[in-house]
């Protein structure tokens, strides 16, 4: 298919997917998050016994890849079951050569919303005070619905 009609149609779905998200609380906020941020919803995927989700039609069109999502979760959770949970300087100093700032926050925060991933203590080692940039904190902060943006 065409690469424009694939972008324009991937567009279109992230716009009926953000507009029901936001104005007829449809789907959970980690996936709403993905769609706003272009970040993709890894946690959603099926396995082929149901219908497919949305998103799994479009997988190279989002800005953050499965394969990225995938990696940094799988790095995460190992450390987390070694009970050696990084702060996010470490968490950089591990992959700021393969992915920048702007997506391990992404990824982080999409995480982080997919609740029940980590418990709270592992947040708070992650985010820890002078452990982490300013724009890290995002990660961690309330999502708002209202706040966000289709653009």
């Amino acid at each position: 298919m065409d690469v424009q009609i694939v972008e324009a149609l991937f567009q279109q779905l992230r716009l009926q997917i953000m507009h029901l998200g936001i104005h007829h609380n449809k789907f959970t906020d980690a996936y709403l998050y993905a769609w706003s941020e272009g970040v993709y919803p890894y946690f959603e995927d099926t396995d082929g016994s149901v219908l497919k989700m949305p998103h799994e039609t479009f997988p190279d069109s989002f800005l953050i890849t499965k394969e990225c999502i995938e990696e940094l979760f799988i790095f995460l959770r190992k450390k987390w079951d070694d009970k050696s949970v990084p702060t996010f300087y470490e968490l950089e100093d591990t992959y700021l050569s393969i992915f920048d700032r702007d997506v391990l926050v992404n990824v982080c925060r999409y995480i982080y919303l997919q609740r029940n991933t980590f418990d709270e203590d592992f947040w708070v080692r992650l985010i820890a005070p002078m452990e982490h940039p300013s724009e890290a904190q995002y990660v961690v902060s309330v999502f708002d619905r209202e706040d966000t943006c289709f653009m």
